[in-house]
């Protein structure tokens, strides 16, 4: 539901609703929580099989079950699955017999080379050319598939997006925690004791959300943990409160911003020999963007980036808080680059419409979807008061600053001692400066193009190097493979 400039009272009435759901220990929608509790306590865990939320290449994965709550996380692999370890080959074998019409066989499969990449999955391999192997290539799953940190960041991002989507006086606090609610209650699935037994169908897109906050006994029989799910509600609801009461009142945000909430943005890279084409596309979302009126006349537009994790904790060297804060924002300079190639080519674009007729307007047809989305340039147009004229976007826009919007942050930072803050990274004081960073930025995309291309023309899983940070995908998925048949380096112990 969306309500867009309705009364606070009409909005209270549609939310009434929301206090018979999530965080609301004698809420309706737990009535069945003394039962659980009662089974548990007589060690009667409830009936559970397994969801399909692992893909169709994963046969050997389908199996397992992955338990998690806000203290634990294990998984449960019955005997006969370590008969099951993947093979990379396999994998890409199946991978080529879906997207084969025939369905012929295939003797030998090549590595592919990823014609579309992500801010994410250029990151990913930067830190660990095995993840991004695993990941994006082999379109593997990270185990589990869903986190309740994973859960919380998706379903706050939900409702600070849809909170602007109500009017000024109705962006209050309690209404961006019922759209929290909201979504949650959605995305849980069925928590009735039943829910997980033989005859309850799943949905076949749920990305793990029903297995989260469930304990399991070792076989297929598991129990709803809901104090751990009330636990991890208020966390979640107190990284909103913390947004509205340190970062920014929603109301006093003034139209048109946020100008852009949720955009997808996507451009072409030329890459000499990188494939038949020549080039590669990097697409990915960003969560917000903002508009201010320049003092030269210009629209200067922010890019901001909403974070459910942490704000690092700057306490080292000032070259390490240097380094930390440039690996932060990265990403963000990669969603600036895509943008600004956008505006670019949206001027090319009109200029080739306007220069060639009928062939100009062909071009622009089978170009449009690297241009700026066209209710972008219409919100911006409303900011001009329809002055554009024959200008160019280029010259009209700058992007001046890049914001990252943490929710939280560490206690003993004193900085900002576990409040949210945010972590700005400008784009230049000036035309060349911008420049400068975009076209560094540029370079660096271009460098991990051509590295993904280097190992991928290796053909070899072993090309693919793990990296050492405990934390990182790789490690719980190469455990999953049958030794030697991706790389294992001989010195480490994870």
């Amino acid at each position: 539901m969306r309500c867009h400039g309705s009364s606070t009272a009409s909005f209270s009435v549609v939310m009434n609703w929301f206090s018979r759901v999530l965080l609301r220990q004698n809420a309706g929608a737990f009535s069945f929580q003394s039962k659980i509790q009662h089974q548990h306590r007589h060690g009667k865990p409830l009936a559970a099989r397994v969801s399909s939320f692992q893909t169709e290449l994963c046969r050997p994965m389908n199996t397992r079950l992955y338990v998690t709550n806000e203290k634990t996380l294990h998984e449960v692999i019955r005997p006969y699955e370590q008969d099951h370890l993947l093979d990379p080959f396999d994998i890409l074998r199946d991978l080529s017999s879906n997207q084969n019409d025939n369905n012929q066989e295939i003797s030998k499969i090549p590595i592919p080379l990823p014609t579309h990449l992500s801010p994410t999955s250029l990151e990913t391999f930067r830190k660990c050319p095995q993840a991004f192997f695993f990941l994006y290539i082999l379109k593997l799953t990270p185990d589990p598939p869903m986190t309740p940190q994973l859960a919380r960041g998706i379903i706050c991002h939900k409702a600070l997006e849809e909170v602007f989507d109500l009017s000024p006086e109705n962006r209050s606090l309690v209404n961006l925690e019922n759209l929290f609610r909201r979504e949650w209650n959605k995305l849980r699935g069925d928590r009735r004791e039943d829910a997980l037994g033989g005859n309850s169908d799943l949905n076949e897109k749920d990305e793990g959300y029903q297995f989260l906050f469930r304990e399991c006994d070792g076989s297929l029989n598991s129990f709803h943990d809901i104090e751990a799910e009330i636990d991890w509600g208020k966390s979640s609801l107190e990284l909103l409160r913390k947004y509205y009461n340190e970062l920014e009142d929603p109301k006093n945000v003034d139209s048109p911003n946020p100008l852009m909430r949720e955009m997808w943005v996507q451009a072409q890279f030329p890459l000499d020999n990188y494939n038949d084409t020549n080039e590669y596309v990097v697409r990915g979302k960003i969560d917000r963007i903002d508009v201010l009126q320049g003092h030269s006349g210009k629209l200067l537009l922010n890019i901001i980036d909403y974070k459910t994790g942490k704000k690092p904790h700057f306490k080292y060297s000032e070259s390490a808080n240097e380094r930390i804060a440039q690996e932060q924002v990265w990403k963000m300079k990669v969603y600036a680059l895509i943008l600004w190639k956008m505006i670019l080519h949206t001027d090319k674009t009109s200029e080739q419409s306007t220069g060639f007729g009928h062939e100009g307007q062909s071009y622009q047809k089978g170009h449009f979807k690297y241009s700026m989305p066209w209710v972008l340039q219409q919100k911006l147009m409303q900011v001009m008061a329809g002055a554009k004229q024959n200008q160019r976007w280029s010259d009209i826009l700058e992007l001046k600053l890049l914001r990252l919007m943490y929710l939280t942050s560490h206690l003993d930072d004193p900085s900002s001692k576990g409040k949210a803050a945010y972590l700005d990274s400008s784009l230049g004081c000036s035309s060349s400066e911008f420049h400068s960073i975009i076209d560094r930025t540029e370079l660096e995309v271009q460098t991990i193009a051509k590295d993904i291309k280097i190992l991928v023309d290796k053909q070899s899983p072993h090309a693919f190097q793990h990296c050492n940070w405990k934390y990182c995908s790789c490690h719980g998925i190469r455990r999953k493979f049958r030794p030697g048949s991706v790389f294992q380096s001989h010195d480490s112990d994870l």
